[in-house]
C-alpha cells in the first residue's frame, strides 16, 4: 500500500490537531496555544486513551469507527454544515485550485468530483476538511466561530486520513479515481498547512526547522495518485486520467531540464572553495534548480497565477529523495535553493492556500545560514523588499 503521511496529535486540542503537531494537553490551555496567544479548544473525549481495540477489531473498519468516534453523530446541524461546505466547495473553493484556470478542470473539480465523492467517502470528508480550512483562512462570514471551525476542521481532516488509509488497502480500478482525487486534495492541504508553521513571530534564537514533513506529505500523496493512475490507465477517459494528461506538460523533461532553465539560477550550483559536492548531491541540486528556473521563466512570460500555482505544487514531486534528505540535514546549498523556491511562491500570495508563509520561510532560512552562504540569498531577499514596497504603495492608495 502506498505510504500516506502521518498525523501527530489525536487527543490534543483542536488547533494542534489541525496543525498536525504534538499537543501537551495542558488544561485549560495547552502550551502551544498559550505561546501563540490563541484560544484553546478541547473538543474530544479521552476515548482514544481508554479504548484500545483488540487485534480483531483493529482490522474491522466498522468496529474501528465505533471505538474512535471522530465525527459527531448524525444530526440536523451536521447535515446543514455539510451541505453548506459542499456548496462552498463548488461555488468558491474549486475556483482557487491549481488547474482551475482551465474550464474542463474546473468542471471536473466542481461537478464531477462531488459525484465521485458520493461513492468514496474519504474524498467527501477531504472536501469538507479543506473547505473548512478555506473558511478559517478567509475569515468567511458565517455564523460559526473560528474556534468551532478549527474543531470541525480537525475532526474532518483526521477522519479523511483515517478512512483514506483504510480504503487504500483494497484500492482497485473502481476506487482509484476517488483515491487519486483525495490524494490531490491532501496535497493542497499540505501547502495550506505550511502557514501554520508561522503563527508566532520568527525567533532568531530558535534554530530553523526545515519543512521536510510538508515535502514528505506531498510525496506520499503523490505516490498514491501515481498508483491510482496506473490502475485507471493514463490514456483512459476517467476524470483523473483527463486531469493528469493536462499536467503532463509541466513535468516534461525536455521542457523542464533545459540548459536555459539551469542557467537562470546557475550561481546556486557554483562550487564553494573547499566544499565540493559529490555526484549524487549535485544531481539532486541540478534537478531542483532547473525546475525552479522553469517556474521563473513561466512567470516572466506572463503566465496567470493559478497556472503558476500548478507548477509550484509539482515541485515536491520532481525532487530527488536525496534533496529532501539534504533539506532535513540543513545543507546550506539545499536551503538556499529552497529559499529561491519560496521566493517564487511569494508572488502567489493572493491565493488563500499560499498566504504569506513563503516570506517567513525566506527570512528564517537566511537567518540560519552562515555569511558565506547568505550572499546566495540576495535574489529572494530582493523579491521580499520589492513586494514590501509594492504592498506599502497599495496600502497608501486605499
Amino acid at each position: 500500500m502506498p505510504r500516506l503521511y502521518h498525523t501527530k496529535s489525536k487527543t490534543g486540542c483542536a488547533r494542534c490537531r489541525a496543525r498536525r503537531v504534538k499537543c501537551d494537553e495542558a488544561k485549560p490551555k495547552c502550551n502551544s496555544c498559550a505561546r501563540h496567544q490563541v484560544s484553546c479548544l478541547y473538543d474530544r473525549t479521552d476515548c482514544w486513551k481508554t479504548s484500545k481495540p483488540d487485534d480483531n477489531s483493529a482490522t474491522d473498519p466498522a468496529l474501528h469507527r465505533e471505538s474512535v468516534p471522530l465525527m459527531s453523530a448524525e444530526s440536523r446541524d451536521r447535515r446543514y454544515l455539510e451541505l453548506r461546505l459542499l456548496h462552498m466547495w463548488t461555488t468558491e473553493v474549486c475556483q482557487t485550485l491549481p488547474g482551475s484556470y482551465d474550464a474542463q478542470n474546473l468542471r471536473i473539480w466542481a461537478h464531477d468530483v462531488p459525484k465521485i465523492a458520493l461513492d468514496y467517502e474519504p474524498l467527501l470528508t477531504a472536501i469538507f476538511s479543506i473547505t473548512l480550512f478555506y473558511m478559517v483562512c478567509n475569515n468567511s462570514q458565517v455564523d460559526i466561530g473560528k474556534d468551532e471551525l478549527f474543531a470541525h476542521r480537525a475532526r474532518y481532516f483526521q477522519a479523511a486520513l483515517r478512512d483514506h488509509r483504510q480504503a487504500l488497502g483494497s484500492m482497485d480500478h473502481r476506487t482509484a479515481n476517488g483515491a487519486s482525487f483525495t490524494s490531490v486534495i491532501l496535497i493542497f492541504d499540505a501547502f495550506a498547512s505550511l502557514r501554520e508553521r508561522w503563527i508566532q513571530p520568527i525567533d532568531p534564537n530558535i534554530p530553523y526547522k526545515s519543512p521536510t514533513e510538508w515535502l514528505r506529505m506531498c510525496r506520499g500523496a503523490r505516490n498514491v495518485a501515481a498508483v491510482g493512475l496506473r490502475m485507471i490507465g493514463k490514456d483512459s477517459d476517467t476524470t483523473f486520467g483527463i486531469m493528469a494528461r493536462g499536467a503532463a506538460a509541466f513535468i516534461d523533461p525536455e521542457v523542464i531540464y533545459t540548459e536555459a532553465n539551469r542557467a537562470r539560477f546557475a550561481h546556486l550550483l557554483s562550487v564553494i572553495a573547499g566544499k565540493p559536492e559529490n555526484d549524487i548531491d549535485n544531481k539532486a541540486y541540478v534537478t531542483a534548480v532547473a525546475y525552479i528556473g522553469s517556474v521563473a521563466a513561466a512567470m516572466e512570460a506572463g503566465e496567470i497565477p493559478l497556472k503558476v500555482a500548478r507548477r509550484v505544487t509539482i515541485f515536491p514531486f520532481i525532487l530527488h529523495d536525496r534533496f529532501i534528505t539534504l533539506i532535513e540535514m540543513l545543507s546550506p546549498r539545499a536551503l538556499v535553493i529552497l529559499g529561491h523556491y519560496f521566493a517564487l511562491l511569494s508572488h502567489l500570495d493572493g491565493i488563500w492556500w499560499m498566504s504569506n508563509y513563503p516570506e517567513k520561510e525566506i527570512e528564517a532560512i537566511n537567518d540560519s545560514l552562515s555569511s558565506e552562504w547568505q550572499g546566495m540569498m540576495a535574489w529572494p531577499l530582493q523579491v521580499l523588499r520589492e513586494r514590501g514596497q509594492r504592498s506599502a504603495v497599495r496600502g497608501s492608495e486605499k
